[in-house]
């Protein structure tokens, strides 16, 4: 796709963006940095020693961009600061560690830079690896004027007061592209500086144009720009549209585009939604009007503790890739759901028949973490299926556990939920045999302690893309607001794809979700799940292998199954 192919608004279109680092001073051509692999680094268990601190070796850089991308980032460190003892309030000892416990500064390298000492103690200070964009100086400085804005790198703070009118295409072809240039010559120091570059994540809104376009323009040259052997992951935490929470007319179009933006060039998105967060704070906060501020805590909070087995030890840690393979069973079927178990005492009372002040079971926090109740964005993550739709499935998921919690009795508990036969089983495919992964991180959240972060793959998320094909199509239907895109260069064309690359995406996860359990059950053969000829024939066969011996293991059986499905 070439979107900028056409007559560009100014001479920099999106197909000329190869060399954009050198506009800022970096020769033309010029390689990007090579990051080692802990290998390379002389590291054979993921866990050096720079100086009197260990480090992991495992760094992500996080690119927050747009008035809602920030205040999620922002939060996000905010997070992070706490759990790591990091001083944000004294100006005296901001950026400091003034914990006891080595093993909270231990990995503070994954988020943060090592800044210059303290000059009155001599300590370290830490800088968040933190880029903050905006095209809107005054939103960027609301979020910068607290005491945990002192923390991050001036020189990182990258805005002007240009505007994107809302608009995908002013973001992307015309406003975007002056800042893009600062924020790549900020990655290629950063990625620089790492020892091993595991990732770049960006937190954004995709309604306005700021968060979708300025964004979709840094993730594709990125994406040309890092070099694809070294296997740098990029992800998004994205808030997508909901119903109730509209301010931007332009919402669908921007949606859509970046939605096509997220499916080519993002590696894994996360997707939230006003509606389910401002749900979530009010069962929670027990508040009636929950404050932007809040909803943005509950991102950070699925945020941070996907990240906590990166950032602490535990018997089971994760990384970036190691997640990625787990939850992207199918190419360009990466968007994710998330839940936060944890900070519902209230409930997890009522279900345990313990007091709010006991420790949580890990068996209640299992079954709060699948709950719709806890979901952050608005869909039916649980529909048992009905009028001919499929019920939801999960392909894979992924339960992130803080806490000291033992490792049998999490993989028994995570067994039980997706086992045949066990409530849940109608959810997860027969087909992936172990549907949900897991990792322990010992250091309990700062402020919930004990808590589960679980993200699904599940085809639930068909519910949110429907949401925007629909409001796009009623729009697009009379022409409405098409020429704005015109002026700044996207055509009608570039529309209609987007909105084909949705219904694409929303395709592949229905045919997922419409594949059944066993072809061949009790000797009858399964006819939703035959495609074509060839694998009727096989069907057949197999049937009639069970019809004559009655007791062919069921080894056997499955290994016919999986002949039958690589048909």
């Amino acid at each position: 796709r070439q979107r900028g192919a056409r007559e560009p608004v100014r001479p920099r279109a999106r197909g000329a963006m190869t060399d954009i680092f050198g506009m800022t001073g970096m020769p033309k051509g010029t390689e990007p940095p090579k990051v080692k692999s802990m290998m390379e680094a002389g590291d054979t268990d993921g866990d050096h020693k720079i100086g009197t601190i260990h480090r992991s070796g495992r760094e992500i850089i996080h690119i927050s961009v747009g008035k809602a991308g920030c205040g999620m980032g922002h939060e996000f460190y905010r997070d992070l600061a706490e759990e790591h003892m990091i001083e944000y309030h004294n100006d005296d000892l901001r950026g400091t560690f003034m914990g006891t416990d080595p093993g909270q500064e231990a990995h503070t390298d994954v988020f943060f830079d090592e800044g210059t000492a303290h000059r009155a103690s001599g300590s370290c200070r830490y800088v968040p690896r933190c880029i903050l964009v905006d095209l809107n100086m005054q939103d960027l400085a609301q979020v910068t004027q607290g005491p945990l804005g002192h923390l991050y790198r001036p020189e990182n703070l990258i805005g002007n007061d240009e505007g994107s009118g809302n608009c995908y295409a002013k973001a992307f072809h015309m406003e975007g592209p002056e800042l893009a240039e600062q924020v790549l010559d900020i990655v290629r120091k950063e990625s620089e500086k790492c020892n091993c570059l595991q990732g770049v994540q960006f937190s954004h809104a995709i309604a306005g144009g700021t968060g979708s376009g300025l964004t979709g323009f840094l993730l594709k040259v990125l994406r040309e720009w890092f070099d694809s052997r070294s296997k740098i992951l990029l992800q998004n935490f994205s808030l997508v549209p909901s119903q109730d929470f509209c301010d931007v007319v332009l919402e669908p179009y921007n949606a859509a585009l970046a939605f096509h933006d997220l499916f080519e060039h993002s590696d894994q998105v996360f997707v939230y939604d006003n509606h389910a967060l401002d749900k979530v704070c009010k069962r929670t906060c027990k508040s009636d009007a929950p404050k932007r501020q809040e909803m943005n805590d509950i991102v950070a909070l699925c945020m941070s503790g996907l990240t906590s087995g990166l950032r602490f030890k535990g018997p089971l840690n994760a990384d970036l890739r190691k997640m990625h393979t787990n939850l992207v069973p199918f190419k360009g079927c990466h968007f994710l759901i998330s839940s936060f178990a944890g900070h519902d005492e209230e409930k997890l009372a009522s279900v345990t028949h313990t007091g709010p002040t006991q420790k949580k079971s890990a068996l209640a926090l299992a079954q709060q973490m699948v709950q719709q109740d806890n979901v952050t964005c608005k869909c039916l993550p649980l529909f048992a299926g009905s009028d001919g739709k499929p019920p939801a499935r999960i392909l894979a998921s992924w339960a992130a556990w803080r806490g000291m919690w033992k490792t049998e009795e999490v993989d028994r508990i995570l067994y039980e939920m997706s086992k045949v036969g066990s409530r849940f089983d109608v959810h997860y495919p027969d087909w992936i045999p172990k549907p949900i992964a897991s990792n322990v991180c010992q250091q309990g959240h700062a402020n919930h302690g004990d808590s589960v972060v679980y993200i699904a793959n599940n085809t639930a998320i068909i519910d949110v893309l429907d949401y925007t094909v629909q409001t796009w199509e009623r729009m697009f239907a009379k022409k409405a607001y098409v020429s704005a895109f015109k002026e700044a260069g996207i055509e009608e064309d570039d529309l209609k794809e987007s909105k084909q690359i949705m219904e694409y995406i929303m395709e592949q996860y229905r045919e997922y979700a419409s594949y059944p359990d066993k072809i061949v059950e009790e000797g009858k053969v399964n006819e939703d799940g035959i495609k074509n000829e060839e694998q009727r024939h096989i069907a057949e066969e197999l049937q009639d292998l069970v019809q004559r011996d009655g007791t062919l293991k069921d080894m056997e059986i499955k290994l016919a199954d999986d002949r039958l499905r690589r048909r």
